[in-house]
């Protein structure tokens, strides 16, 4: 499960009909495109990612809100690059709606997958 806060309250980050939707309509290429965005630890991405991943809340945070907090926790050293890999990682590829495909696509260099893991978790 992963988190993420705003304005001092922690969230958990959920993929939901609208969040999945959203991004996959973000890349030419759907959601094989998002995957490989997420594995690469692409900072729009992670930005995308948060943002949909909030959707589940009903809060109605927009997207600058979500940079505004990617900012601050950026400027206060909270996030860093490997906290944007674990976070997108953990909701993309490691969701159930991903996962399998995320298996599928390193089915042949299983060596490839688990180097990614231990980078990611």
């Amino acid at each position: 499960m992963q988190m993420f806060e705003i304005d001092g309250k922690e969230y958990e980050l959920k993929l939901t009909l609208a969040s999945v939707k959203y991004l996959n309509s973000l890349y030419e290429g759907g959601g094989f495109a998002l995957i490989q965005k997420a594995i690469s630890g692409d900072i729009d991405t992670f930005i995308s990612v948060v943002y949909a991943g909030l959707f589940h809340t009903k809060k109605g945070f927009k997207r600058s809100d979500i940079e505004k907090a990617i900012d601050k926790g950026i400027a206060e050293e909270k996030i860093d690059f490997e906290y944007i890999n674990r976070v997108t990682y953990g909701v993309v590829a490691d969701s159930f709606f991903y996962k399998k495909t995320v298996d599928k696509i390193f089915a042949s260099d299983p060596k490839a997958k688990k180097e990614i893991e231990k980078m990611m978790k």
